[in-house]
């Protein structure tokens, strides 16, 4: 029960940075031409393909992988110990939409590993953006309400 209380705050976080960065991406459009000017400095008169055989594009698919299985680890996890109709409908909306995204981003993964300016574009536009934001805040409460939820039904504050 400490593990998914430790989790619950983890991700909080995550999805706080996350989301803090979608807002400020939405108000300051110079972060998009920061970037397009570094990769344009970076990329030089070395103009490699991407490949999912180096070093930088497996480790990105593996640690993107590897995230989303904790999420929806976790969302199980939740399920499994709380047996609660509020935490099974939650988890199965957050763990589709966690499924969604993986699925959306792994066919992008050249994109992204390529012109990351590109890729911010597209993600920071029209529905994806919404969906984003609407999802990530979401996130968020349901964390908070594991936590608490930890908290009262294993007396978590008696266990310290």
């Amino acid at each position: 029960m400490i593990f998914i209380a430790f989790l619950s705050v983890i991700l909080i976080w995550l999805h706080t940075s996350s989301l803090r960065f979608i807002i400020r991406l939405n108000k300051d459009h110079t972060i998009i031409e920061d970037a397009q000017k570094l990769e344009e400095s970076t990329r030089g008169e070395d103009k490699k393909e991407f490949s999912l055989k180096s070093g930088p594009a497996v480790f990105s698919l593996l640690v993107i992988i590897a995230l989303n299985l904790l999420e929806l680890g976790y969302f199980l996890a939740c399920v499994y110990l709380f047996n609660n109709l509020v935490v099974l409908i939650s988890s199965s909306i957050l763990a589709g939409y966690t499924v969604y995204s993986l699925i959306r981003f792994i066919p992008n993964m050249k994109r992204y590993q390529s012109k990351p300016s590109e890729y911010l574009k597209e993600r920071t536009t029209g529905l994806d953006n919404i969906l984003n934001y609407v999802m990530t805040s979401l996130e968020i409460v349901f964390c908070i309400y594991i936590l608490v939820l930890a908290i009262i039904e294993f007396r978590l504050f008696e266990m310290l």
